[in-house]
């Protein structure tokens, strides 16, 4: 009895069980070896200008061929060329490095600090206190880095770098840091900011105790200048008489400029804001400073850019004159 054979539709379909050729893996070598090979025609040379064996040349070339399933050389008594197949491959072999290229050059930037993103956190004082003419002079030295300016208190800013939310900040250095570490930035004398025709207007300089015969008007007690140092010497033991507590330069100066008491702010800032009619009167006390440092987290590494940025504005006054940087007067 003749043995019929089975349905087609029993069987898997010999078409279907063909091997297919993995997809082939692609080195940079090899393509620039393919390349070689168009340019000097021959494998031969194409070593020499790769610095290879012409065996190892020849090897790389049959296993790309064999991943491709095609060849991609036409082999001569003269030396070789590419083929059809082989100038396809050599068009988008060169689009691919040139665009490789492009992205080390890219990354290059940042790796080296000159592209890049910065998150920066200062207090008021901080930014009224050349900081801007800081950050302009970095931005025209790297105009690849962009950097973005949070104002806040000095706490605020301090937890905006525990939290990861800024790269650097810059507080008052009497801020509580936690586990951040901190570095001096700034300092500026503190003054008395009084009305023009108020009786300590006509002192140069006065002790911290005088003030105390008058309203003062604070800054809200998160800010740091809610906090005075040494406001309360033991020189004297009278309480300060804080009438209006505010979280503005701009409201203390208002406040003061209506004649509701005097305030004691940081000598830079009070400079840019102050009216002719508000009159500054400098402090004898030895406490009366404002200093400012630069915080940043050292569990965290700071990115090539931030860390050109952090170093730039560590810098002293002095140093940047000597780097004909500009500086402001009195910088904080």
């Amino acid at each position: 009895m003749p043995i019929m054979p089975p349905e087609r539709n029993s069987l898997i379909d010999p078409m279907k069980t063909k091997p297919q050729a993995s997809t082939p893996r692609f080195d940079l070598l090899t393509l620039q070896l393919v390349l070689a090979v168009k340019a000097t025609g021959s494998v031969a040379r194409a070593a020499e200008t790769m610095n290879l064996t012409a065996s190892a040349v020849s090897k790389r070339i049959l296993e790309l061929e064999d991943q491709l399933g095609t060849a991609i050389l036409e082999r001569h008594s003269q030396g070789a060329r590419l083929n059809q197949a082989g100038l396809a491959l050599s068009r988008r072999a060169e689009s691919a490095l040139t665009e490789l290229h492009s992205l080390q050059h890219d990354m290059a930037d940042f790796t080296n600090g000159t592209s890049g993103s910065i998150r920066l956190a200062s207090n008021t004082s901080g930014l009224a206190c050349g900081l801007a003419d800081q950050l302009v002079s970095f931005n025209r030295q790297f105009p690849g880095i962009k950097i973005s300016v949070r104002e806040a208190t000095s706490t605020a800013v301090v937890q905006a770098v525990a939290d990861g939310w800024a790269d650097i900040g810059i507080a008052s250095a009497q801020t509580e840091l936690g586990a951040l570490s901190a570095r001096p930035y700034r300092s500026t004398p503190l003054v008395v900011a009084v009305p023009v025709n108020h009786p300590l207007a006509e002192q140069d300089a006065i002790h911290y105790a005088q003030t105390l015969a008058y309203p003062h008007i604070g800054r809200a007690a998160d800010s740091a200048l809610g906090r005075l140092p040494g406001a309360q010497a033991p020189a004297t033991q009278e309480e300060i008489s804080l009438d209006s507590l505010v979280t503005s330069f701009s409201a203390v100066f208002s406040l003061v400029r209506a004649g509701a008491g005097v305030a004691v702010v940081p000598l830079s800032p009070a400079q840019l804001i102050t009216a002719p009619d508000i009159t500054l009167v400098a402090l004898k006390d030895a406490w009366a400073k404002f200093d400012l440092c630069l915080v940043c987290d050292p569990g965290a590494i700071l990115s090539p850019a931030a860390g050109r940025l952090l170093s730039m504005l560590g810098r002293s006054p002095e140093d940047r004159r000597q780097n004909n940087q500009p500086t402001t007067t009195p910088a904080s």
